[in-house]
């Protein structure tokens, strides 16, 4: 009785600094997905005073896709860097819309690299729970949901085509601009390597020309927001806190 008391109570020890340490037994993740971006800006859209907080201007028929590659280091266990890489399209119509006896449309590809600091306000459980037995352990798996925000600085870097009437509007810009990503994401552990996530951040940038067309009537940069089903893979940690590669 008292061998099985011990057991037990250094199991549970033994369990809780597991799971305070294990963060940093795979503190890289590789990320790779695919979303669905859309963009405000000059076309396309309504007037303020027939929108409410710009719920109007959501236009899923103006949704295109992106792609998404990224690299995560946790500094912290609720605290991490995370590199990204992301191509996409954006398309504008004034179709249907407040301009739309103006009838611009505009294609532009985007690419965007950016690094973000996340906070997690719901922290990543290690998703591992041991039992100390003689001659060894064993143990088993548990999934977990973790969230977090992010805040971040990057670059935009794009191609404009333009569409219909637009092809008659002759404008100069620079094809690159500062963006800012915020947002908000969601984490879901499949295993002990693998999870898969959702983020959905907004792109606030210094141009007005990423749909190739501005007005004396905008008082506001162009904005995109990137929408991105992921899937994360947990590389461990060597003793010399690099990512150990098999």
């Amino acid at each position: 009785m008292k061998k099985l008391l011990f057991f037990l109570i250094a199991s549970f020890l033994f369990n809780l600094t597991v799971d305070a340490q294990a963060w940093r037994m795979r503190r890289y993740e590789a990320v790779i997905g695919i979303g669905t971006t859309h963009y405000f800006g000059d076309i396309g859209g309504w007037s303020k005073d027939e929108n409410i907080l710009g719920l109007r201007d959501i236009d899923f028929t103006q949704v295109r896709p992106s792609l998404y590659f990224g690299f995560r280091y946790k500094l912290y266990e609720d605290l991490a860097l995370k590199l990204n890489l992301t191509y996409g399209y954006l398309h504008g119509d004034d179709a249907d819309d407040v301009n739309s006896s103006r009838n611009f449309k505009f294609y532009t590809s985007i690419f965007e690299p950016s690094i973000q600091v996340e906070y997690a306000f719901i922290k990543e459980k290690e998703a591992m729970s041991y039992l100390m037995m003689k001659g060894g352990g064993m143990s088993q798996f548990h999934p977990s949901i973790s969230s977090y925000v992010f805040l971040g600085l990057g670059g935009a870097f794009f191609k404009v085509t333009e569409k219909e009437n637009l092809q008659n509007v002759d404008l100069e810009y620079t094809p690159a601009a500062l963006v800012i990503p915020v947002g908000i994401g969601l984490k879901f552990g499949l295993n002990t390597k693998w999870s898969i996530g959702f983020d959905l951040g907004g792109r606030f940038t210094t141009s007005d020309y990423i749909d190739g067309y501005t007005s004396e009537y905008s008082k506001s940069k162009d904005v995109y927001f990137f929408g991105v089903f992921n899937m994360m893979y947990k590389i461990e940690t060597g003793v010399n806190g690099l990512p150990v590669f098999k």
